[in-house]
């Protein structure tokens, strides 16, 4: 048999472990602002000394003096040409012809008369009456006794249910209590009790009634009589009966034209001499400087840390749960250890500029790790020790501080519970 003092433990140990379950909540995301500097200090290489050097040097040359002429010659030669004359000319002649042609002429009148049309002068009125309504009461009717009487016997009043009736000429809807009580020194108490919710009222309310109305009205209008149409006219026009008699003849002439027989020399000769030039071999030395420089940034930059089990020991945590109450996170929800776990710890690192290095403490112990990066903004590590075996029925804070450049820190804080129990001893290895 087991001891009763271990079964009342584990007893106590349940009902604590249930209620922090409710209790405890999960870790929010940590979220700032700050300002960083982004540095864009670079080496440049630049001039720093112009060296100038050189020297002098002959060179031959040599330039093509051209000497060539042109002799200009020619002579004047008598060649026959001729030209058209031309001696055309216009017979101007015609007559005047009679005719007749169609022309639309544009016009009408306006046809006035008497016509009638209807004003409709219908619309919407307000009118009234009474209509009966259920209006919200809190009367209480007592018949047989009064307030001070049904105090003291209404231990002994029974509901009898809701009705509607009529009390002292008015109809409610009401809740019915009865005392038919007979006490042991004779006679017979007898008393309703009437509980009034409601009661029926004439109430005056309003409501629209259409009115159909109007009247026909004499008016005067119009429309338009179109009498347009063709005319025939005369008119006289000039037939044109000119006509161009074309003639001329060759005029044959002589005239002199001059027959060129110019012709150019190409001659001439080198011309050689000698120049002095300077040649320059200046040149800049230059060296790498660098140029520190840079601009301040507001970044957002976020950090959320996460305390996990193993999975082995999350299998534990759930068989556990299942052997007890047969749902996977109760009695001990994801957020509470058994004592002597190893602590697996998690933190994304997320936003506008990375961290050089992630820590967690683990508040109140001398325990603490440095975070190493995996992938993406994921930081992953652990802390355990063989003293943890010895933590029990405590919170454990964990501290995860996330560093940057210009000595920028965010920091968030994750709590988790640690029960104590013997289911460690058959898992220790884990």
């Amino acid at each position: 048999m087991r001891p009763r003092g271990l079964v009342k433990l584990k007893v106590f140990v349940f009902l604590v472990i249930f209620i922090f379950t409710f209790s405890i909540l999960p870790s929010n995301l940590s979220a700032e602002i700050q300002k960083f500097w982004v540095d864009t200090s670079h080496w440049e290489t630049s001039p720093t000394e112009y060296i100038e050097q050189g020297y002098w040097q002959v060179t031959p040359r040599k330039d093509w003096v051209d000497t060539s002429y042109t002799v200009e010659q020619g002579y004047w030669e008598e060649v026959e040409k001729r030209r058209w004359v031309d001696t055309s000319y216009t017979v101007s002649q015609g007559y005047w012809e009679d005719y007749t042609y169609s022309e639309w002429v544009t016009s009408g009148y306006y046809q006035y008369y008497t016509a009638q049309r209807w004003v409709d002068t219908s619309h919407w009125e307000t009118r009234y009456r009474y209509v009966d309504r259920w209006v919200t009461t809190n009367k209480i009717f007592l018949y047989g006794t009064d307030s001070y009487g049904w105090s003291v016997y209404s231990s002994y009043a029974k509901y009898a249910g809701y009705f509607e009736g009529t009390i002292n000429g008015n109809r409610y809807r009401y809740h019915k209590y009865v005392i038919d009580y007979k006490p042991s020194y004779g006679g017979r108490i007898y008393a309703i009790r009437y509980v009034c919710s409601y009661v029926l009222k004439s109430v005056k309310e309003s409501y629209q009634v259409w009115i159909d109305s109007g009247y026909w009205q004499s008016y005067t209008d119009s429309y338009y009589v179109d009498t347009s149409h063709w005319e025939t006219r005369t008119a006289k026009r000039w037939i044109d009966t000119s006509y161009t008699v074309e003639q001329g003849y060759w005029d044959y002439y002589t005239t002199k034209v001059w027959v060129d027989t110019s012709y150019e020399v190409s001659q001439g000769y080198w011309h050689y001499y000698e120049t002095t030039d300077w040649i320059d071999t200046s040149y800049w030395e230059y060296e790498d400087i660098w140029v520190e420089e840079g601009y301040w940034v507001e970044a957002d930059i976020n950090l959320e840390g996460r305390v996990l089990h193993t999975l082995q020991w999350d299998r534990n945590r759930i068989n556990y749960n299942l052997s007890k109450t047969g749902t996977e996170d109760n009695p001990r929800a994801y957020e509470v250890f058994f004592n002597g776990e190893k602590f697996i710890l998690n933190a994304y690192a997320t936003g506008d500029f990375e961290p050089d290095s992630v820590d967690v403490e683990l508040l109140g112990t001398e325990f603490e790790t440095d975070l190493s990066k995996s992938a993406g903004s994921k930081w992953e590590g652990y802390i355990w020790d063989d003293s943890f075996i010895n933590f029990h029925d405590i919170e454990c804070t964990f501290k995860f501080i996330a560093y940057y450049e210009n000595g920028v820190e965010i920091e968030e804080e994750v709590t988790v519970y640690i029960v104590r129990d013997f289911y460690w001893l058959l898992h220790r290895g884990y």
